[in-house]
């Protein structure tokens, strides 16, 4: 169960619940400033990869990304379907360069049920790592 609305302090706030709602599974809310439930995936690679990898219905929301490049190249993230549907521009990264963003509520997020992907220009050497949570 998601909703969105607003916090306490009156701040637009995502609000996240698990569980049943039972004295086993009870309710748990999570506020999308709060890091529980925060993962990571890491690729290096010098073609496209999977960096997190579908999980039934689950849509991904990346919040911090780092790109680096031992190679000139652009890179940017996918989210895969029947055709992959891009979710960052190329991003263009200098030999031994790199790229940091970070947003707290989220940077973007990939379609449900689909593969967040790299795709890289030919002949690219890039590492990528994402801190993502699941919404």
């Amino acid at each position: 169960m998601a909703l969105f609305g607003l916090d306490a302090a009156g701040n637009s706030a995502y609000v996240r619940a698990t569980g049943a709602g039972t004295t086993s599974t009870p309710y748990t809310m999570q506020h999308d400033l709060f890091t529980t439930g925060m993962k990571s995936a890491f690729v290096q690679s010098t073609s496209g990869e999977t960096l997190i990898a579908a999980s039934g219905t689950a849509t991904y929301r990346v919040t911090d990304l780092v790109i680096t490049a031992t190679s000139g190249c652009t890179v940017k993230l996918q989210s895969s379907g029947t055709t992959a549907t891009d979710l960052t521009p190329d991003f263009p990264i200098q030999s031994s360069g790199s790229l940091v963003v970070s947003n707290p509520l989220g940077l973007f997020q990939n379609s449900a049920g689909e593969n967040l992907i790299t795709a890289v220009s030919a002949g690219g050497e890039y590492q990528v790592m994402v801190t993502y949570r699941e919404v």
